[in-house]
């Protein structure tokens, strides 16, 4: 049990600190990192297959996160967004955290999620809403950002 521990948490880190970032932000992401190793230790003798491994462990991060967001009462209020004309990577980047900081965080799940490369199915799977939903949610998400975060031409 425990290499196979050693072995989940060295080989899905990248993308659990990316999530713990996203959910708890720069001064606490180290504590959330801390929570979702904690349930992913607890929860991996019970884990029975049923997904795939990869899918299971984004559902513990991403439940463990939105638990967090809800203890911590972390604000989810949408920011001030200026639109944003640029090809500079940085801004680019600083762009997208203002808009995943805008969302609500079942929304800000679904895109992390999608931005992970998983399918919607495998996003359905994680957050427990149909595949359906995933894709009105990315449907409405575009819009959002279009509408909000985009220069009007």
């Amino acid at each position: 049990m425990n290499d196979d521990f050693k072995r989940v948490i060295r080989e899905n880190e990248p993308r659990l600190v990316r999530i713990a970032r996203h959910y708890a932000g720069p001064n606490d992401w180290q504590d959330l990192m801390q929570e979702i190793t904690i349930s992913l230790w607890k929860g991996l003798p019970g884990f029975e297959g049923r997904a795939s491994l990869s899918t299971w462990i984004y559902r513990v991060a991403v439940n463990t996160a939105l638990q967090y967001v809800r203890k911590r009462s972390i604000s989810t209020e949408p920011l001030d967004a200026e639109p944003v004309d640029s090809t500079d990577v940085d801004d680019q980047m600083a762009l997208l955290e203002r808009f995943l900081a805008s969302l609500d965080p079942v929304n800000r799940a679904v895109l992390l999620l999608d931005l992970e490369g998983l399918s919607r199915e495998e996003v359905s799977d994680v957050l427990g809403i149909s595949a359906g939903a995933v894709a009105v949610r990315m449907t409405r998400l575009k819009q959002h950002f279009s509408d909000n975060f985009m220069e009007e031409a």
